[in-house]
């Protein structure tokens, strides 16, 4: 999330985002194997290293001041300059991957993950200038680094691995996630669309979550620790380790947040009174990884959802197992649902795939939209309760990879959710049935074109029908001989390779 201005700023980052993405994708084909366009078709050409270069990921590409020259950066930090497909020189431009390069009119800019901009001279004989990215060095009012050395922030986010952690603030627009990357960040979801705070952590997360008074941010660590810190200054509060594996989930209790439930993938949930900051209960008996936790509205009875498709639930604090019919457990008033099993959100499951394909689910306030996230990377919203199978729903698409996390912001107003491997934070308005605005939506809604199917896009008795695999197998991008691959028995001779 960044400060992106109107429309137009936001429709060029998108295509400068894409732009990049396929610059990338490419360049490790065109500088590998140099690609020519004789009568209409493209050739290849494999480049040559010779002896001044090894094999390496190349993250970007340009032009030089001849179309024979080219220019790479690897993702070991080197630039390879090229004359047609042979390498003639690699130099050191940055300590960890190049990202990006640009070719100016008299030079080069490179920019890498170690967090510099260089400016080059049009040989790469000669390094310029640097600009360390830092946040001190950051200035208001600029949209660009300036050979000054002004700097302004267009855009930030979580960076290595993944991203699964997200809350919301029970009072205020904010969010706070936390990811792989070893960052515990904070939002401001407001039209400002900034990050508020960030804080490095000793180890990656997988949870956070805000105390009922928004006072304290609980975050689960991924070496089976989990702290406290203070939600304003991110400073600590407390911090516990009693499990080795990673704190998969992690929850205030309702009211006065007298106990924080830590869930971890060791198959246990642990039960602490945060007043005396003492564990007072472990509940004991899921057969997998917890997946998703809830409490009911008096903080007696916890809700658990398990990688083995369990439900269970506990006695708080002391972690005691019950046992309560299908009935009796829709008769209870939970203070959340993010669950994904159970009578009242079997509908959210999908036709194909399994129950664990739906990672996140979060319901509204008042209890009538269930929203999904899923390994497919779509964003679902169904009516709740979601009883019977396969229920009609409405489908939106941004993420680029599995949605792994969903949640309403405290009105209602907003749904927030996080990319996996995409590590990005997507905002969606909602808008009560009969209240839709008329303003431009920068997703694509589904439901605009199957409003002959009652607003719906989900044809469940099609999308039953439809063989998924005949359809992904039935076309091919070019004349194809030999045995596909699901199909071969054996290793293929030398004869027949």
């Amino acid at each position: 999330l960044g400060s992106m201005g109107g429309p137009e700023e936001r429709d060029l980052l998108l295509q400068i985002r894409l732009y990049s993405f396929w610059k990338i994708i490419l360049s490790k084909y065109l500088i590998t194997c140099f690609l020519s366009e004789p009568g209409g078709g493209l050739i290849g050409r494999k480049g040559c290293i010779g002896a001044l270069g090894r094999t390496d990921t190349m993250m970007c590409a340009v032009y030089g001041w001849t179309e024979e020259m080219a220019f790479s950066g690897t993702s070991t930090g080197d630039v390879c300059i090229w004359r047609d497909v042979f390498l003639i020189k690699t130099v050191k431009a940055h300590d960890g991957p190049v990202f990006s390069m640009h070719a100016l009119e008299k030079g080069f800019v490179t920019g890498g993950k170690d967090g510099v901009v260089a400016l080059w001279d049009d040989t790469f004989e000669r390094c310029l200038k640097t600009y360390a990215i830092k946040r001190a060095a950051l200035a208001p009012g600029s949209k660009e680094v300036d050979k000054s050395g002004p700097i302004t922030l267009l855009v930030q986010g979580h960076m290595e691995g993944e991203v699964w952690g997200l809350a919301t603030h029970p009072h205020l627009p904010i969010c706070a996630t936390v990811s792989d990357d070893k960052t515990l960040r904070i939002w401001d979801l407001s039209p400002s669309h900034c990050m508020l705070a960030v804080r490095k952590l000793k180890k990656g997360g997988r949870c956070c979550c805000f105390s009922p008074d928004g006072k304290a941010l609980a975050v689960g660590l991924n070496d089976g620790s989990f702290l406290i810190v203070n939600a304003d200054t991110l400073e600590d509060l407390v911090s516990f380790q009693h499990r080795k594996d990673v704190i998969s989930e992690i929850r205030f209790s309702p009211g006065a947040g007298k106990y924080l439930a830590v869930a971890s993938c060791d198959n246990f949930v642990d039960i602490y009174n945060v007043m005396s900051s003492k564990r007072v209960g472990i509940c004991k008996g899921a057969s997998s990884y917890i997946t998703h936790m809830d409490w009911d509205i008096r903080g007696k009875l916890l809700q658990v959802n398990t990688g083995a498709k369990e439900q269970l639930f506990f006695e708080a604090p002391r972690g005691k197992k019950q046992t309560i019919p299908t009935l009796e457990v829709e008769k209870i008033g939970w203070a959340s649902w993010t669950s994904v099993l159970g009578s009242c959100c079997e509908g959210i499951w999908p036709i194909i795939g399994e129950v664990t394909d739906v990672t996140a689910s979060c319901l509204t306030s008042d209890s009538k939209v269930l929203a999904t996230g899923d390994d497919f990377g779509f964003v679902k919203l169904f009516r709740y309760p979601a009883k019977g199978k396969w229920r009609k729903f409405k489908r939106y698409v941004a993420h680029s990879t599995h949605v792994t996390n969903v949640r309403w912001t405290y009105d209602d107003s907003l749904l927030v959710t996080v990319g996996g491997a995409d590590t990005s934070l997507m905002l969606w308005t909602y808008e009560m049935e009969g209240h839709r605005d008329s303003r431009q939506c920068d997703s694509e809604e589904s439901d605009l074109d199957s409003e002959e199917d009652g607003g719906y896009d989900s044809d469940v008795t099609r999308e039953n029908e439809i063989n998924y695999t005949i359809k992904a197998l039935s076309t091919n991008i070019r004349p194809m001989f030999g045995i596909k691959p699901h199909l071969q028995q054996k290793e293929p001779t030398l004869d027949e390779r």
